[in-house]
């Protein structure tokens, strides 16, 4: 597997029957995107650590309309891998899986955050590319007051990485895992919007 070059975009809109008039590109307003240190929801404040990874919440179709992504979302793991652990996290459960690279590139990992994972999924269990691991957590009730979407997180584990009690912080912590852009790596087109847009999506 090609980490440069996996199908998740593809593979999320085969899941959803999003025909490709429905789908023209990601939409990421402020925020949303790797390591920003802003949130998107809320008061628009400042984080408190900059973002660990891209939150799925938006699309555009082929008229120039945005569309959310919501509870009802499928959610397809990007490619061969094996769960390793799943913890709960602020706004639903995150799942991590580890996945072979190129040979000699070693391992690296996806972590999908913020999801009701499918009935069954446990730790250990092997995944084929394309098999729907989790639906998007019901967030419309949360404190944060924030829209359903999914948070996608890549990083290269250090070779002596416990998924034992894997918790949030752990992706913070760069002796234990490299976090990479997501964005460097995921399929299909993507555009980001201005801050004053925001209010037009619902932001």
């Amino acid at each position: 597997m090609d980490l440069a070059k996996n199908r998740f975009t593809e593979l999320l809109v085969e899941a959803n029957h999003l025909e490709a008039a429905r789908f023209k590109c990601w939409a990421f307003c402020p925020g949303m995107e790797f390591y920003s240190p802003h949130k998107w929801w809320g008061d628009h404040g400042q984080r408190d650590f900059p973002h660990e990874g891209v939150d799925f919440c938006l699309y555009e179709d082929r008229s120039g309309q945005l569309h959310r992504l919501d509870e009802k979302t499928r959610i397809p793991v990007m490619a061969d891998g094996v769960v390793r652990a799943m913890f709960k996290d602020y706004l639903g459960q995150a799942i991590i899986v580890e996945h072979d690279d190129l040979p000699g590139e070693g391992i690296y990992l996806s972590i999908y955050a913020h999801t009701r994972p499918r009935e069954g999924l446990r730790s250990g269990h092997a995944l084929r590319a394309g098999d729907i691991i989790a639906t998007i957590a019901d967030t419309r009730h949360s404190k944060a007051k924030i829209l359903p979407h999914l948070h996608l997180s890549i990083g290269r584990p250090s070779p002596d990485l416990a998924y034992e009690n894997f918790v949030w912080n752990i992706m913070r912590d760069p002796g234990r895992v490299t976090l990479l852009n997501p964005m460097d790596t995921i399929d299909g087109p993507w555009r980001t919007f201005d801050a004053e847009d925001m209010d037009g999506a619902g932001l």
